[in-house]
């Protein structure tokens, strides 16, 4: 969905210094003090209503003014962990501390009765608010429970679970609210309501009160520091003001207080939990930061939803492939072979038509095969034509608007609204194509998204929309929006077809080229499997860990010999996957030649390696000075240190010892170098248990070891072949 907000309205607003407003909220005090010195650089014009001493007074001034020594220990001790309680004034306070600009910031809160009592009572109810989430089934029974979870905890009138579509507009799909209130649930909001640089700081701070929309900015003192020009940076302060514009759009809502918790999936930001109360309410730091564990375990219910939903999408696009490409190993036509496999071609994209331009080696000639509701063959031709004139990123291309991008296209909207075609060869024009018809909706808006925004008269300053009534927008000329999951099986199939189709192709080197592409995503594709299944195996490391702590004891004997076995297993697969991940990037790599010092690079190795040879009591001897080569100094240092690390490791012998050294051109080489045309040969020379001659080749295998697991000081066997690949990148052998 397009955008319903003009380009200078979202310029304007992606501009405007939320982080640099010099104020924050009148419900605390913020003090800002030098690192090392203590000594206060800034500090809140409201100083006095809290520490009995004016901005003024405190400037200059050591922090002890302000807090206790232990009391900022307390502070500094838990600055990761959330607020801490403390004495400051001469009354109870929450303490939350941050660094910014070179300064440390230190924002206190007054704590009243009720907000002192609440903190065990947040904790508890966090609790006693995990249960429905776990019971709940699906993604939105699970919204609804955390939307119902949040406004018990908060008491605020309405709780909002807004989330971002991919041009960032945003929709409710979860609300809890007190009877009497208006109802938002299902409209959509544009995405000018919240900038670039708001969510920005949404991300960067997972929680975000506004106790009072019309309460009075506190300015800093001084109002621009003297050393940087500028206010101080306020992003990561939980008392920061808020944009003006956006008070006044609190406002224009009727809400009174505003509070936010940010839902993120994967780092990146999903939606957030918007709380409304229609006067002004405080939420207490206890009640905050239970707030935040609530939206955390709401996104980790959420990432493990999606991510069941995803691998069992997954499951069934590979056994669809599967089907297409086994029965295919020995057909003879092509043509006919996919003919026969319309229906799962469609469905392998949640397509309604089909058409694969493959080529005369297909059996079809350049005729186009159509398959299920797609444009007539004239206009797929016209459309190949147009899309190879094109700069396909990874040779892939979509769009669920084709009419706006290629108005040829705008009256087939009947079975063309929506294209993804990926290019099976960039030397020639074979595309598979999948269409979409149009599907016509209703978007309820809250508000006109048209006129997001207006001027004041006479000045450039933008107003916020005053209106948030229904505004429903017929949606023409567009299909469903294609996933990302679409797009891998996009980029599956044109494997496949490599198999099936492009086997047959005319020109061998254009087969080869393709071969090669699929090698790099399948290079791609380990990584990325070794970078997902590391999560887990971080979990069963870190609840390993927790259970020897806590139930070691009870265990018994075999009980913790088992518990540390499994935590074993678990980092020694993590670790084998580290090293799947790193082998696979090896294939996208680009090196960075550069003349390089390897004596200095040794030397460096050598010094990150010398407190394990010295605890192996391992010589190393240099016997003159290594040369400068040109290479790639990152990749090559690793080289070394797999090299002189597997040197000293293998060893039985009392007096160990590893010689770095080299074959300068014109000197004489052993016969296993003979054959190397290159003109330095560098050399790992140790005394070691050696290799035997018919694993030669094996030994460079990845994870390949010749000893048990354990023996040796351990390891996963895939040292040696990172550096095979490593060397062979670099022409060597």
């Amino acid at each position: 969905m397009s955008l319903p907000v003009s380009d200078a309205d979202l310029s304007l607003c992606d501009r405007e210094p939320i982080h640099l407003l010099g104020g924050i909220q009148p419900r605390g005090v913020l003090v800002a003090f030098e690192q090392g010195r203590d000594t206060i650089a800034v500090v809140s014009a409201n100083a006095a209503t809290l520490l009995g001493a004016g901005s003024e007074a405190l400037l200059g001034q050591p922090l002890s003014r302000v807090l206790s020594p232990d009391a900022l220990a307390r502070v500094e001790a838990g600055a990761a962990l959330g607020p801490v309680t403390v004495e400051a004034g001469g009354q109870p306070c929450s303490a939350l501390l941050h660094e910014s600009d070179g300064l440390r910031v230190l924002e206190l809160e007054p704590l009243s009765r009720e907000d002192a009592d609440a903190e065990e009572g947040a904790l508890v109810a966090v609790h006693r608010l995990v249960s429905p989430l776990a019971r709940a089934n699906g993604a939105a029974a699970l919204l609804q429970e955390a939307a119902d979870a949040m406004r018990a905890l908060i008491g605020f009138d309405r709780v909002m679970v807004y989330r971002f579509h991919s041009d960032w507009h945003g929709e409710v799909v979860a609300e809890s609210v007190r009877d009497g209130v208006e109802r938002f649930m299902g409209l959509h909001f544009p995405a000018s309501d919240i900038p670039a640089q708001a969510r920005a700081l949404y991300t960067r701070n997972l929680v975000r009160l506004i106790a009072d929309v019309d309460a009075k900015v506190v300015g800093l003192v001084p109002a621009t520091r003297p050393d940087t020009g500028r206010p101080l940076d306020l992003s990561g302060a939980a008392l920061r003001s808020v944009s003006e514009i956006h008070l006044e759009y609190l406002r224009n809502m009727g809400v009174g207080a505003s509070f936010s918790v940010s839902l993120l999936k994967d780092g990146q930001l999903w939606g957030l939990m918007a709380c409304h109360h229609l006067t002004p309410r405080s939420v207490s730091a206890a009640k905050r930061q239970a707030s935040e564990v609530l939206a955390r375990l709401l996104s980790l219910q959420l990432s493990a939803e999606e991510r069941g939903k995803e691998a069992a999408a997954q499951a069934r696009r590979a056994s669809l492939l599967n089907m297409l490409v086994m029965p295919g190993l020995g057909e003879r036509n092509p043509a006919r072979l996919l003919e026969g496999h319309a229906p799962l071609l469609m469905e392998l994209t949640g397509a309604r038509g089909v058409a694969l331009v493959l080529g005369a080696s297909s059996g079809l000639g350049n005729t186009p095969l159509l398959l299920g509701a797609t444009p007539p063959e004239a206009d797929v031709r016209a459309l190949v034509a147009w899309l190879s004139e094109q700069d396909l990123q990874d040779d892939l291309w979509f769009t669920d608007r084709l009419g706006g991008t290629h108005p040829a296209m705008a009256a087939r909207t009947d079975v063309a609204a929506g294209l993804l075609a990926v290019r099976l060869d960039p030397a020639v024009p074979h595309f598979a194509l999948w269409f979409r018809p149009e599907v016509a909706r209703t978007v309820a808006w809250a508000g006109n998204p048209h006129k997001s925004m207006h001027p004041e008269p006479g000045h450039s300053r933008l107003h916020p929309r005053v209106s948030f009534q229904v505004w429903r927008e017929d949606v023409r000329g567009a299909s469903l929006p294609w996933t990302a999951q679409d797009l891998e099986a996009a980029r599956a199939l044109k494997g496949a077809l490599v198999g099936v189709v492009l086997r047959h192709a005319e020109e061998l080197a254009g087969l080869s080229r393709e071969l090669a592409r699929s090698n790099a995503e399948l290079d791609a594709f380990g990584g990325t499997v070794a970078h997902d299944l590391k999560e887990p195996l971080r979990g069963i490391l870190q609840y390993s860990s927790f259970l020897q702590e806590d139930f070691g004891p009870s265990l018994g004997e075999v009980g913790r010999g088992q518990l540390e076995s499994l935590a074993w297993l678990a980092k020694r697969t993590y670790e084998l996957l580290d090293n799947l991940f790193e082998y696979s990037r090896l294939g996208q790599l680009e090196l960075s030649w550069e003349e390089t010092d390897h004596q200095a690079l040794v030397d460096d190795v050598l010094r990150t390696l010398g407190s394990r040879l010295q605890e192996g009591r391992v010589d190393v001897r240099l016997p003159r000075r290594l040369p400068t080569v040109a290479c790639d100094a990152v990749r090559i240092r690793q080289v070394w240190a797999n090299l002189i690390t597997n040197a000293a490791k293998y060893q039985a012998g009392e007096h160990r010892w590893v010689e770095v050294g080299f074959l300068a051109p014109g000197e004489a080489r052993p016969e296993a170098a003979a054959h190397v045309a290159a003109p330095y040969i560098f050399y790992v020379k140790d005394p070691g248990i050696g290799i035997a001659p018919q694993f030669h080749e094996a030994i460079f295998e990845l994870f390949r070891r010749l000893h048990p697991a354990q023996a040796y000081g351990g390891g996963t066997g895939a040292g040696l072949a990172i550096s095979r690949r490593l060397v062979t990148l670099h022409g060597g052998a």
